[in-house]
């Protein structure tokens, strides 16, 4: 089959959009020539992969796997044009790194900071996503690197330890875990808890942990974004269990952030995540020594602090 970059690209964006107009957008072609670039594609595959109307295009039987090598191929080659980007120098580029929100601000917005001083004319394209849409975002080329605290699946991605957190239970001023000289999981288990869902890594860690230690921790209220979470906990309607670079932004909203016995021992685990085989551009490899450099003094840090 002689199959073009420009018609999986075409393909790839009609799929999403199911619209020949929005794909046309999106492509910065017209829309006459998305249609052609589809009529072309299909030619070559030798079967129809959308069913079209006036109002809507329904991808046909085989069309989702089709799309999964398609982004695959596309993967790849965005890949392979941020690793050409900047080889030589440091004067342009652009560097992709997909994590969640919190973990953007809370863990890496000061490396983002240093690093944009330090390079103004390389281009940072930060995807503040959940967990499973961090590793869809390496695995497709469209970040050079991600960092997710559930180890991942090992298919397409290289992946590594990078950091360790240390989780803490959030609550309002006046919450009954305040007056307690120290704070166990068994009375955390005993409280109200605000939680994430479980497309975010932090929720499913905290899962991990009650089912090691067998505990039933009672969700009240779920919600999708951390900054709900803390709103509500100052609100009175209960708790929620944080990783470290939480606690910030929970003091900042006048909430306390208690000490959990053993915490430690159930470390909120960061990994690495990067696509197999895939050279980082230089301006990618300046980032990542920056972000593993900052990640280690942290943590160093932090062991201290807990040796006082």
């Amino acid at each position: 089959m002689n199959i073009t970059l420009k018609q999986l690209r075409v393909f790839c964006a009609l799929y999403e959009l199911r619209s020949f107009t929005a794909a046309a957008r999106a492509t910065f072609i017209t829309q006459s020539a998305v249609s052609k670039l589809c009529a072309e594609l299909e030619a070559e595959v030798g079967q129809p992969l959308f069913e079209r109307s006036t109002r809507s295009v329904t991808p046909c039987d085989g069309a989702a796997d089709f799309y999964a090598y398609a982004q695959e191929i596309l993967g790849t080659v965005r890949a392979a044009e941020r690793s050409m980007q900047g080889l030589r120098s440091l004067e342009r580029g652009r560097v992709g790194v997909a994590t969640s929100p919190m973990m953007m601000v809370g863990l890496l917005g000061e490396v983002v900071a240093d690093y944009h001083l330090a390079y103004p004319s390389v281009q940072l394209d930060l995807f503040e996503l959940n967990t499973d849409e961090t590793l869809e975002s390496v695995r497709h080329g469209h970040a050079d690197l991600g960092i997710v605290s559930t180890e991942p699946p090992q298919e397409a991605l290289a992946m590594r330890k990078i950091y360790r957190d240390t989780m803490h239970v959030v609550c309002a001023e006046n919450h009954p875990l305040v007056q307690r000289e120290s704070v166990t999981w068994k009375d955390v288990a005993a409280c109200d808890h605000i939680m994430l869902r479980n497309v975010y890594s932090v929720r499913r860690s905290l899962d991990k942990v009650a089912e090691k230690m067998n505990l039933q921790l009672r969700c009240r209220v779920e919600v999708g974004m951390l900054v709900s979470a803390l709103r509500l906990v100052g609100l009175g309607l209960g708790v929620t269990v944080v990783p470290g670079y939480v606690c910030g932004l929970a003091r900042q909203l006048g909430l306390r952030v208690l000490d959990i016995e053993g915490a430690r021992n159930h470390g909120h685990e960061l990994w690495l995540i990067q696509r197999h085989n895939a050279r980082l551009s230089l301006a990618a490899a300046e980032f990542l020594d920056r972000m593993e450099a900052y990640l280690h003094k942290r943590q160093s840090r932090e062991i201290d602090l807990k040796m006082e």
